[in-house]
């Protein structure tokens, strides 16, 4: 009994380690109040692996642009929980990145509350810009996010989720985009076989909500006059 007991503490001991690295790799969800960081790898940057590091902490994943403004550019993104959590040093030591498009977002509404590791290897991450009308009162804009457009809109979409941002720093600082979740390129291009061409089945499911772009609704903040900027980046790893 007592060899059976030393060698169980042996081997428990020798995992903790193991279980402490797997705690630490567990990824951050895409929750109210979580921080999104994107860090644009320069053109001239290749070694993605040395500034994935966590530093041991929140995960390090790289996307690349596969359809819209930043296609085929590659990009670092790191969920942290809160607006108390460190970003990797690595990632804020400049060095490799295109400094100029790195922009740090706050997760202000997600809908039904997220329970679902979206950034799979394979997985769509369509992030859109939202271009405001000029005057446009930003409180009563986000007040529409809570209260209409989210619900509306959050978890309509089989296999998909849109979660609203705010930017905190960068170029979209003081903007608000949303994150357009898609848990694959397969489900994507069943809904938008080419971009900005939707599917009739696409089509079917946005009467159901078609009445949200009105002049009453979203038509009275938001301008569309310049079309849709946006990049569908693919989680690469």
């Amino acid at each position: 009994m007592h060899t059976h007991f030393t060698l169980s503490l042996f081997c428990t001991l020798l995992l903790l380690p193991l279980l402490a690295q797997q705690e630490l790799a567990q990824p951050v969800l895409l929750n109210e109040g979580a921080r999104v960081n994107l860090y644009f790898l320069s053109d001239a940057e290749n070694g993605a692996d040395s500034l994935m590091t966590t530093d041991g902490g929140a995960p390090v994943y790289l996307l690349k642009g596969e359809r819209g403004q930043y296609e085929s550019r590659q990009v670092l993104l790191q969920i942290l929980p809160d607006g108390s959590a460190e970003p990797s040093a690595t990632l804020t030591g400049g060095e490799g990145f295109d400094q100029v498009y790195n922009n740090s977002f706050e997760i202000i509404e997600t809908g039904r509350p997220v329970t679902r590791h979206w950034l799979q290897p394979g997985a769509i991450l369509g992030l859109h810009h939202v271009r405001l009308k000029p005057g446009t009162d930003q409180a009563a804009f986000e007040r529409f996010i809570h209260n209409m457009w989210s619900p509306t809109q959050s978890d309509a979409l089989p296999d998909s989720k849109i979660i609203f941002l705010r930017g905190i720093s960068g170029e979209r600082s003081g903007d608000f985009s949303f994150m357009w979740l898609i848990d694959s390129g397969e489900t994507r291009d069943y809904y938008f076989p080419q971009a900005g061409e939707p599917s009739q089945i696409y089509q079917d499911f946005e009467r159901g909500w078609a009445w949200i772009n009105d002049d009453d609704n979203l038509g009275k903040y938001v301008d569309d006059t310049q079309g849709d900027e946006y990049t569908d980046f693919i989680v690469v790893r």
